[in-house]
């Protein structure tokens, strides 16, 4: 059952982190479109069944592809946007801010002083991501093994969602890593934003969220009792989540 606060029709997109697709959203967007929502999810490029190869898949290739479906949108949305993704939703709401109604950052890097998503991980020193990264021999790309993805990724994941989602994952391409991403306080800045923590993760902790919550102003925050991919693990409490932000 939802708990909706204020309920009022919104258009909700979803951007998924990196490895995943829109795929990873089934289920919440599903919760989410029986209130009445208007929900929309993509594939970024190179995820999905998206087939950008590799090496053009980049942080401003992300970017586009959002600001792309953005421009569709006759009214603001809420921009939502999972791990690797708040770097993506920041940016495109910097460059199209009047299209964003509100930011909600889900287990989330966040740019801020000209930080990377690798900067903010590598500075976490809880985050088991980076010793547990296997590399493509050029470093074009990462994965993970299996022990890492039930144990560090999916570590509050049920055997069956595991099996569900561990073959639709890709490989990651590492360019979006160590981009820089520049926001400002007349466009990103003037836009309402919440954050979602979860509190088992072991890709960014809790307390690195938290950090990055304050560097941001976020002006709302709720915490969920999962790993970092709670549309994986618990679908309906981010939806509800969600909602009531």
């Amino acid at each position: 059952m939802f708990l909706i606060k204020e309920y009022r029709l919104k258009t909700y997109m979803l951007i998924h982190g990196a490895w995943h697709g829109a795929w990873s959203y089934d289920q919440t967007r599903a919760m989410l479109e029986q209130t009445g929502a208007r929900v929309i999810t993509f594939d970024l490029p190179g995820h999905g069944e998206d087939r950008t190869e590799i090496a053009r898949v980049t942080m401003q290739a992300y970017v586009d592809r959002v600001k792309q479906e953005l421009s569709k949108v006759t009214a603001p949305v809420v921009l939502v946007g999972h791990s690797l993704a708040g770097f993506i939703v920041s940016q495109a709401a910097q460059e199209l801010p009047d299209r964003v109604e509100k930011l909600i950052f889900v287990a989330a890097m966040v740019p801020y002083d000209g930080k990377s998503v690798f900067d903010e991980v590598s500075e976490d020193p809880k985050s088991e991501l980076l010793k547990n990264l296997v590399f493509a021999e050029d470093k074009s790309w990462a994965t993970v093994n299996e022990e890492t993805l039930k144990t560090v990724v999916y570590n509050g994941a049920t055997a069956l969602q595991i099996q569900a989602a561990a073959p639709k994952l890709v490989r990651q391409a590492t360019q979006p890593f160590f981009a820089a991403v520049t926001t400002t306080d007349e466009a990103f800045g003037r836009i309402e934003k919440a954050y979602i923590v979860c509190e088992k993760d072991k890709i960014l902790s809790p307390e690195a969220q938290r950090r990055l919550m304050d560097k941001i102003r976020c002006t709302r925050s709720l915490s969920l009792q999962t790993g970092h991919v709670p549309h994986v693990e618990e679908p309906a409490a981010l939806a509800n989540a969600i909602l009531n932000l």
